[in-house]
């Protein structure tokens, strides 16, 4: 009898989480956690040095899953997190990466997909 108690619990969570999820994506978000849109500003992440003439290297990603303010942060923030490296992504999936040093893409891929998106291509 508990077992049955346990597995229809379980069933009405998951039923209202995945109605939550189809009610945000309905009013424009993209599931990420945001709001569907609703904020007219995301903090992107700051980088000190923002002189292109010291970013001697650059690389184009494509990035799958970045639906809004709030994922291209979260990537820009991964990104922006590796040494030497500045980002800017937009929308619907460009990432710009300017770096100091040589690009490793297996290193900005792990670093997206740190983040929950995936580089595509």
């Amino acid at each position: 009898m508990i077992n049955v108690i346990i597995v229809l619990a379980v069933v009405a969570v998951v039923l209202l989480a995945a109605r939550r999820y189809l009610r945000t994506l309905r009013r424009g978000g993209c599931g990420c956690g945001c709001s569907g849109g609703g904020e007219s500003h995301v903090a992107r992440p700051q980088v000190a040095d923002t002189n292109e003439a010291h970013y001697p290297y650059a690389a184009d990603l494509t990035v799958e899953g970045m639906h809004c303010e709030h994922c291209l942060a979260a990537v820009e923030t991964a990104l922006d997190g590796i040494g030497g490296v500045w980002a800017r992504a937009t929308l619907p999936d460009r990432v710009r990466v300017l770096s100091k040093d040589p690009i490793d893409r297996a290193a900005l891929a792990a670093a997206v997909e740190s983040a929950g998106y995936r580089v595509v291509g």
